[in-house]
C-alpha cells in the first residue's frame, strides 16, 4: 500500500464483509454504540418499507426487482428465508421470468442471424466481419442528482423497453452442422451459438446485476435454462464498449457479477486490464460530475477480484485501487456527503469499507449521520412515514448494503441461506390418516413449542414443510448434500462456521433425549412424537 495512501486515510478496525450471521455491524468501528444502534434501527425499517413495496406479482417498481433482491440480500442475508414459501417462490419466479424476457428475443435475433447468413464458398477469397446482434434500447450514461434522485446509478446499469417472452431453451436449440465448406470465420461462429448467446440487449450492467440477484437466491448462473450467463458475461467484456455497455459503472458490476464466484470463474485478464486501466487511467479523478459513483463502483470491483489479479500478475493492481480511493477521499464535501446525495454517498462509503478505510473531510460517524439524517427527513426509516419526496426503490437498494457493512463485492467472501424452494405438500383431504407430533425449536435464547400434523408416513421433512405453509412464523432452511438435505437455518437464525453451530434433531421418549440416527428426510414421525431441534456447539 502506498505512502500518500497512509497519509490520505485513516484505517478501521471493522471486517465489513457478509459473515457467517448478520450481527450488529460497527461501520465505524468500535466506540460509537448510538451510532451502531441508529443503523441497525435503519436497516430494519428500510428492509420493512422494501418489503412492502414488492409487488403482488413478484417485482418492484420501476423494473427494480435485481436491485431489490440484491441490496436485500446484501442488508440482512436471512431475508428470503423470512419469506413465507409462496413469497420464496414468487420472488425467485420472478427474476427468471424478467432475466428470461429479455434472453429470448435476444436468442432469437442471434439464431437468424447465423442462419439466415449465406454460407461462403470453400474457394471464396477475402476476409468476412462477424455482425453482432444490434441491442434494442439506448443505456442511458448522464444523471441528475437531487438530494436523493431516482435517476441516479440504477440509471447507467438499465435501459427501457419490453420484450414477450417464450422458452428460452427452445429458442437456443436447433443448432445445425455447419457446411464442411463453411469460411473458418463462419464454422467460428456457429461454434460460438452453440456456447451461448452472442449479446444481451440491455447491457452488461443490467445483465450482472441479474447474475448477482440469481446468486442471492441461490440460482445457477452457469446453467440458466440452457444459457451459460458466465460465458454470456464474458462475451460482454470482450467486446466492450458497445451500445447499452459503455462506461465503466456498468463495466464494474459485469465484473462483480463474475468475482462474486470466487475460483470458480475465471475473468480474462484482458477484462482484469480494462478495468484497471478505466476511463482515463492518467486522471483517475475525473472531471465528470458523476465519476465518485464510478470509482466507488470500480474499486469495489477491484477488491473483489484482486485474488485473480493478483495470480495473473497484474502488480500495479493495488496502485490503482490507492489511486481511486484517494480520488475518493478527497471528493467528500463541507457538509459531510459525497457527491451532495444519499447513493453517491452510500456507494463511497462502501468502496471505503471494502478496502478498511475512513472518511477524511468528516469523520466515519459524522458522514453516516448525514446519510441517516437525510433518510430520516425523507421518510425511509420512519414506520408509517408520509415521504417528503417521491420514493425510490432502485435507489434505496444500492443504499442499504453499507447498514450491513457490507458492499457490492462482498458476495465474493458471502455466506448466503439457500432457502427451502420445495412446494408445500398437498392440503388434507377427508379420510386421511393423520399423525400429530411435538416439535420444539431452540435456539439457545428461546423455545419455542409447535403442534405439527402431517399424513400417515411422512416424513419430519415433511411436517417442517406443513408447519411452514401454516400460519405460525415457522420457517427453516436447507442445504443438499450426498447423505440427503441438512437445516442451516430455523426461524431465520443460521447455522455458523464462524461460531461452530449447527442445527442438531434430537428425539425425546419417555423424557429421555438421544440424537436422531437420521436427518429431517429419514425420521418419520408416529403419533405423540417429540423432536427437539437444537442450535448446537461443536467448538
Amino acid at each position: 500500500m502506498s505512502i500518500p495512501y497512509l497519509a490520505c486515510i485513516l484505517f478501521l478496525c471493522v471486517a465489513c464483509l457478509l459473515s457467517s450471521s448478520d450481527a450488529a455491524c460497527m461501520l465505524c468501528g468500535p466506540g460509537f454504540p448510538e451510532l451502531d444502534e441508529r443503523l441497525s434501527e435503519a436497516k430494519s425499517a428500510v428492509i420493512d418499507w422494501l418489503m412492502r413495496e414488492q409487488r403482488g406479482d413478484g417485482s418492484w417498481p420501476p423494473a427494480s426487482t435485481a436491485e431489490s433482491v440484491l441490496g436485500l440480500q446484501l442488508a440482512d442475508r436471512g431475508w428470503l428465508n423470512g419469506q413465507d414459501l409462496n413469497g420464496r417462490h414468487l420472488t425467485k419466479a420472478r427474476l427468471e421470468y424478467e432475466l428470461l424476457r429479455y434472453l429470448v428475443p435476444q436468442a432469437s435475433a442471434d439464431r437468424a442471424q447465423v442462419q439466415e447468413r449465406p454460407v461462403p464458398d470453400s474457394n471464396e477469397s477475402g476476409s468476412r466481419g462477424r455482425s453482432r446482434s444490434e441491442s434494442g434500447s439506448t443505456e442511458r450514461s448522464s444523471r441528475g442528482h437531487g438530494r436523493h434522485s431516482s435517476s441516479s446509478a440504477e440509471r447507467r446499469s438499465r435501459g427501457h423497453g419490453r420484450h414477450s417472452s417464450s422458452s428460452a431453451e427452445r429458442s437456443s436449440r436447433g443448432r445445425g452442422r455447419p457446411s464442411t465448406s463453411a469460411s473458418a470465420d463462419r464454422i467460428e461462429e456457429v461454434r460460438t451459438r452453440q456456447c451461448g448467446l452472442q449479446g444481451f440487449s440491455r447491457g452488461a450492467g443490467t445483465l450482472g446485476q441479474y447474475m448477482l440477484a440469481l446468486q442471492s437466491v441461490c440460482c445457477d448462473t452457469d446453467d440458466f435454462y440452457g444459457v451459460d450467463l458466465d460465458r454470456l458475461m464474458t462475451r460482454l467484456l470482450r467486446d466492450f464498449p458497445q451500445e447499452n455497455f459503455n462506461n465503466f459503472f456498468q463495466y464494474s458490476l459485469a465484473i462483480l457479477s463474475l468475482c462474486s464466484q470466487g475460483s470458480e470463474t475465471n475473468i480474462p485478464k484482458r477484462a482484469l486490464r480494462r478495468l484497471a486501466v478505466g476511463s482515463n487511467r492518467d486522471d483517475p479523478c475525473g472531471s465528470d460530475p458523476h465519476s465518485v459513483d464510478t470509482l466507488s463502483m470500480q474499486v469495489m470491483a477491484m477488491v473483489c477480484a484482486r485474488p485473480q489479479a493478483m495470480g495473473r500478475g497484474l502488480g500495479e493492481w493495488e496502485d490503482i485501487i490507492d489511486a481511486r480511493v484517494q480520488c475518493i477521499v478527497a471528493s467528500q464535501r463541507a457538509d459531510c456527503s459525497f457527491g451532495g446525495n444519499t447513493i453517491t454517498t452510500a456507494l463511497a462509503l462502501q468502496a471505503l469499507s471494502a478496502v478498511g478505510a475512513a472518511p477524511v473531510v468528516c469523520p466515519c460517524d459524522v458522514t453516516a449521520d448525514f446519510l441517516l439524517d437525510v433518510l430520516d427527513q425523507e421518510g425511509y426509516t420512519r414506520e408509517n412515514a408520509t415521504f417528503t419526496v417521491h420514493p425510490s426503490v432502485g435507489s434505496i437498494a444500492q443504499i442499504i448494503p453499507i447498514f450491513n457493512c457490507n458492499n457490492f463485492g462482498s458476495f465474493a467472501n458471502a455466506s448466503i441461506d439457500c432457502p427451502n424452494y420445495d412446494l408445500a405438500p398437498a392440503p388434507f383431504q377427508p379420510g386421511d390418516l393423520t399423525t400429530s407430533f411435538k416439535l420444539l425449536v431452540d435456539d439457545g435464547s428461546t423455545v419455542i413449542d409447535y403442534g405439527v400434523m402431517i399424513i400417515q408416513g411422512e416424513s419430519l421433512y415433511t411436517g417442517l414443510l406443513r408447519l411452514e405453509d401454516s400460519d405460525v412464523g415457522f420457517t427453516f432452511g436447507t442445504l443438499p448434500s450426498s447423505f440427503g438435505r441438512f437445516l442451516v437455518s430455523l426461524n431465520g437464525v443460521p447455522s455458523s462456521s464462524t461460531d461452530f453451530t449447527y442445527w442438531s434433531i434430537v428425539e425425546v421418549e419417555g423424557g429421555v433425549e438421544g440424537l436422531a440416527n437420521s436427518g429431517i428426510e429419514g425420521l418419520f414421525p408416529v403419533e405423540d412424537d417429540c423432536y427437539i431441534i437444537r442450535l448446537t456447539s461443536y467448538a
